[in-house]
């Protein structure tokens, strides 16, 4: 997803520069906005035509399994199907607060919360959600982002300060926390570019545009490199907190599936795959699901520009979730999280009204739930339905 923020924080223990929100304006406040590189639900970021001939490479040999993966990585899923929702509760959704955005979800019968942490690195407001969370019978699936550069570090100070972090962090909410999703759609930095060397020494010919990430070869080596540190110094650090956690690690979606073999390659312990739909691409989800592990669908959304219209957002999320259940099985779908809960009218671009909830700014100037939108009920309905 496109995300939102004032200052993209890298550097920061918890920069809040993915899985969505960013810094909401508070009340008479502007703010400056700058946006991540993920790619628009409504342009995917598939090869251009001309690169879509290119064969996905044959698939190297799976390596052995991290030393620090789980035991149980492969084979032990939900005990049953989870649904949830994203939300920004520590860096957008001003004046609502923590139990109202909980009790939203309650009443959409909901059982998890995806959130982004705050940008500051400061880990007080997910203490305080946990325990509002849980009890509410809500559990709580943050995000930790890698701190520092991927443009300026080097790839060991990537991993060691990843793997530092991660540990530490994990070592706090050990317990409470049973699965962290590790970064956000990190692999877009790597996609290959016109004219950039394959790691097989091929040039990505410079007349197509950016790769779309199926195969191992559509990432460009030396920023892979660094990626890889990320992810896996992270990985590593949780585990060595507590080698029962389960690691959430995936892509943006897409076509992105490539990524899956590049981990396997670089031995990064994961337990579960991280997808994100904003279309359903089964041919994606078949190379996804090759890898052994249950699939989460941590955002998913209608990914037609229309859908600020609620009629076509509402019936677009009802033939997706209409085709998840149909696919849920034979993919190990074990959870999905509708991105996002409220609306963010301080945008006025797509992503401000993709919510499940209206918010608005009141004449005191404080912003405030107003109604829920058509897609609220179509959400609460399927969960209902199992």
């Amino acid at each position: 997803m496109p995300h939102r923020i004032i200052v993209c924080l890298a550097a920061l223990m918890l920069a809040a520069c993915g899985g969505g929100g960013g810094v909401a304006p508070q009340a008479g406040n502007a703010a400056t906005i700058i946006a991540s590189p993920s790619p628009s639900p409504s342009a995917s970021a598939a090869p251009t035509p001309a690169s879509a001939s290119v064969p996905t490479p044959t698939a190297t040999p799976t390596p052995t399994p991290s030393a620090t993966q789980s035991p149980n990585s492969v084979s032990t899923p939900s005990s049953s199907f989870i649904w949830g929702a994203n939300g920004h509760p520590f860096n957008a959704y001003p004046d609502i607060s923590l139990e109202q955005q909980l009790d939203l979800l309650v009443q959409a019968g909901l059982t998890q919360y995806r959130v982004n942490l705050a940008g500051d690195g400061a880990l007080d407001g997910l203490d305080r959600l946990i325990t509002l969370a849980s009890a509410r019978g809500v559990t709580i699936l943050p995000i930790m982002f890698h701190q520092g550069s991927l443009e300026n570090d080097s790839a060991d100070t990537i991993y060691a300060r990843s793997r530092t972090q991660a540990e530490t962090i994990a070592r706090r909410f050990a317990g409470r926390i049973r699965v962290w999703e590790l970064d956000n759609e990190l692999e877009n930095y790597a996609i290959i570019q016109p004219c950039e060397m394959r790691d097989d020494g091929t040039q990505y010919p410079c007349a197509w545009g950016p790769a779309g990430g199926v195969g191992p070869l559509e990432y460009y080596g030396p920023r892979w490199k660094k990626v890889s540190a990320a992810l896996k110094g992270l990985s590593d650090g949780v585990a060595a907190a507590d080698p029962a956690i389960r690691r959430a690690i995936g892509t943006s979606g897409w076509g992105h599936a490539g990524v899956f073999d590049r981990m396997e390659q670089d031995r990064i312990g994961w337990e579960i795959s991280v997808w994100h739909a904003y279309q359903i691409n089964e041919d994606m989800l078949k190379l996804v699901a090759a890898h052994g592990r249950p699939i989460w669908v941590t955002e998913f959304n209608a990914g037609d520009p229309r859908s600020d219209d609620d009629a076509i957002q509402a019936a677009n999320v009802q033939k997706m979730l209409d085709r998840f259940k149909a696919i849920r099985a034979t993919y190990r779908i074990e959870a999905i999280s509708f991105y996002e809960l409220l609306d963010e009218p301080y945008w006025s671009d797509f992503e401000g009204k993709q919510g499940m909830v209206r918010q608005a700014r009141q004449p005191n100037g404080k912003w405030a739930i107003t109604t829920n939108k058509p897609v609220f009920d179509v959400v609460r309905k399927a969960a209902a339905g199992g």
